[in-house]
């Protein structure tokens, strides 16, 4: 069917302009209104998908952070219960070092104060870290010669062997200007004696040898 033809017969100051809207209704207007509809709504569900991931994300994080200082909790308790445990393992084996026993002590201080001159008193006695049968003596006397004389009782006693002099100097008696001389002796023990059931020479102090 033709399309008519219009004219308009209206002087020019009394035409109405007719918009036209005809490319709305455009087929490449439409699909194209619709392909960029569709492109906004899947970058939109993209966005929303990635924010829903991320929000996941942040919250397994949380999550496992908080399981991480609770890890770190035990491993604080463990690594105080492996310090405590070893440190009553080295107490243990500085017990088992021990190779003497009660009453060998109780010998050797017989021995020692049998062995200590009149006007000598003691200062300390303990055993030597590197040197388990060995005691580091250290007194002091007035008389410089029952230095020499409290080695040789010592060497005489039945769990001693021959002292050694580390050191000797005049030094003041704490609370007074006395003069004594202070000195250390290293004595080795007789290896031949480590348990109560040893048999021991001479009477309850020790006799010479």
């Amino acid at each position: 069917m033709a399309s008519l033809i219009e004219v308009n017969l209206l002087p020019i100051e009394y035409r109405v302009a007719r918009k036209d809207y005809s490319y709305l209704t455009d087929r490449r207007s439409v699909w194209g209104t619709v392909l960029l509809l569709t492109v906004g709504v899947l970058i939109w569900l993209h966005f929303m998908t990635l924010v829903a991931t991320q929000s996941s994300k942040e919250s397994e994080i949380s999550t496992l952070k908080t399981e991480i200082q609770k890890y770190d909790t035990v491993k604080q308790e463990i690594t105080k219960l492996q310090d405590l445990k070893s440190k009553q393992e080295a107490k243990n084996q500085s017990l088992k070092s021990i190779s003497v026993s009660k009453k060998r002590w109780v010998r050797i201080f017989e021995d020692v104060n049998a062995s200590l001159p009149p006007h000598t008193w003691l200062i300390s006695v303990k055993e030597e870290n590197d040197k388990p049968d060995q005691l580091a003596i250290q007194a002091r006397t007035f008389v410089f010669q029952e230095v020499a004389a409290f080695m040789l009782q010592l060497e005489r006693r039945p769990f001693f062997l021959a002292p050694s002099l580390e050191s000797i100097e005049q030094v003041k008696v704490e609370g007074s200007q006395t003069i004594a001389f202070s000195f250390t002796l290293h004595c080795p023990l007789d290896p031949a004696i480590h348990t109560d059931t040893t048999p021991v020479l001479g009477d309850s102090l020790g006799s010479a040898r």
